[in-house]
């Protein structure tokens, strides 16, 4: 089942929801999840007097959408990785645009990390213990968040952070029994804006776009967009919050899911080699790593269970075979959510963050492997995929940029 590239344009501010630190601050995330798109539909189809409405939403699984600003030519946009790594003392993408933006570089540690985990299990006498530092101030490196673009100008080809620019607006609070303002109450509405600084241009804002995959009947993603254009997203709706604008779009600087598999191998490899100099023992270790390794990334919480227990570390089941990650870099958090529909919060689950990395061994060929990679990026991992949960990118672009960017 390929996917349908879909690109949302917001008209207004938008608040996505996020955790309050307490009841007068509305926060918002700076992405649009899967599961809100799921949620403005069927608002709509409602409202047209559908009965079958979970039928309908159920044809399409929608995945998040990622922010970048719309300047020049976006080839793609995506969360980093949690194995991402930018200078402690000057941070950020040495390939930005703007200057005043370049920093010492961000890098993927995964393949650097997984070459060296298993030359150790190859029975490798590492010299020194595993450690990167920024390759130009040799200073300490720290974990990146958030999301980026990748643009092309001319012939080059730029990463750039996505620099969000919030609409902060104070409100009365009302009263839902008496419909009238409460006294002394006011609530701060921190809504992302719909333009963002440009990244080509010296001076000025730029449109923001989020850009995200459909999977399902192409006759419900133009019924999901048609939804989009007459509904709003987020919170808010009736206060100039939340109108978007939906269409379809193509990626041309998308790479290919066989072809991210093959880079992928052939940069641990590569690594493995280099890495392998450094052993004491470097001349009785193999030339390369046995078995084919691709890795699973989340792009959305995932939320998983092994025997009724919830776990942060998923199996796969693959032609008959049972696949426990032999390396993952995660975190948790709590997958949960409001029900418009019922007015009632949605479960509460233990989840693995999106940004969550699982890498595992196939002893066997890609052709063999290569169906059973396209139906996990179709259909998701684990629970509640259905609500958006359990997104998944088989061997996420960022892990080949093993040098600094």
């Amino acid at each position: 089942m390929k996917p349908v590239w879909l690109k949302i344009c917001p008209e207004e501010p938008l608040v996505l929801g996020s955790l309050r630190p307490d009841a007068q601050f509305l926060a918002s995330r700076t992405y649009i999840p899967g599961r809100l798109l799921r949620g403005a539909w069927a608002e709509w189809l409602q409202m047209q007097g559908v009965k079958n409405i979970l039928g309908h939403v159920q044809r399409l699984r929608i995945g998040n959408f990622f922010p970048a600003v719309e300047e020049g030519e976006l080839l793609y946009a995506l969360p980093f990785p949690l194995t991402a790594m930018t200078c402690k003392h000057h941070p950020g993408f040495w390939s930005e645009f703007l200057k005043k933006h370049q920093g010492h570089g961000i890098v993927d540690t995964l393949i650097p990390h997984l070459a060296y985990h298993l030359l150790e299990q190859a029975g490798a006498r590492m010299r020194a213990p595993f450690a990167l530092t920024c390759a130009q101030c040799n200073g300490r490196m720290e974990p990146e968040e958030g999301f980026y673009g990748v643009y092309q100008y001319g012939r080059k080809i730029g990463f750039v952070q996505f620099r969000p620019r919030f609409h902060a607006q104070t409100k009365v609070a009302l009263s839902r029994f008496r419909r009238a303002s409460h006294f002394q109450m006011l609530y701060t509405v921190n809504a992302l804006a719909p333009q963002a600084p440009a990244v080509m241009s010296k001076d000025g804002n730029k449109p923001v776009v989020f850009l995200g995959r459909a999977y399902g009947d192409p006759q419900a993603v133009e019924e999901l967009r048609q939804a989009l254009s007459h509904v709003a997203i987020g919170a808010l709706h009736t206060r100039g919050y939340g109108r978007v604008k939906v269409e379809a779009t193509t990626l041309p600087g998308w790479p290919g899911l066989k072809e991210r598999v093959k880079t992928f191998n052939r940069l641990l490899v590569a690594l493995w080699q280099d890495l392998k100099r450094l052993a004491a023992n470097g001349g009785e270790l193999p030339d390369q790593p046995d078995g084919l390794y691709f890795s699973v990334d989340l792009l959305a919480p995932g939320v998983f269970v092994n025997n009724g227990l919830p776990e942060l570390v998923p199996e796969l089941h693959i032609n008959g075979k049972t696949l426990r990650p032999v390396w993952w870099a995660t975190r948790p958090e709590m997958a949960s959510g409001w029900s418009t529909a019922w007015g009632l919060p949605k479960p509460t689950n233990l989840a693995a963050r999106m940004g969550s990395v699982y890498i595992y061994r196939w002893d066997g060929s890609l052709d063999e492997l290569f169906p059973a990679l396209q139906t996990l990026e179709a259909e998701g991992l684990g629970l509640r995929r259905d609500e958006g949960f359990g997104e998944v990118l088989v061997c996420h672009p960022f892990h080949q940029e093993v040098e600094e960017r």
